[in-house]
């Protein structure tokens, strides 16, 4: 999947962060993602948790959700959704990360939610 993104990235124009990417597969195409975005598979029906990186570069890492799905959360570096039994596809999940005390960056999660 991370091949067919890196494809489509290449292949397609720059999309802006600033349009909302949490929408589904389709959505996604030109979606160019920062370049240290993680990639997840969650199955559909089930919790989907991850611990984002605590450190970057050596530096403390905090986050702020920007555009997430329903049934989400953050706490402190831990995300935590309730994926609904028919969710199908990949979802972008926004972030904004601050390492040390530098600006807010964009991070992003691609879940990809199947059956």
């Amino acid at each position: 999947m991370l091949g067919l993104l890196l494809a489509v990235a290449l292949a397609a124009p720059t999309v802006s962060l600033a349009a909302p990417p949490a929408q589904r597969s389709a959505d996604l195409i030109g979606y160019v993602a920062p370049p240290d975005t993680l990639t997840y598979t969650a199955r559909a029906g089930q919790p989907f948790l991850v611990s984002l990186p605590a450190r970057v570069g050596g530096q403390e890492a905090t986050y702020r959700t920007v555009e997430a799905p329903a049934l989400s959360w953050l706490v402190d570096r831990s995300f935590f959704w309730n994926v609904l039994a028919g969710e199908r596809g990949t979802l972008a999940i926004r972030f904004e990360r601050r390492v040390g005390s530098g600006a807010p960056e964009p991070f992003v999660l691609l879940v990809e939610i199947v059956p």
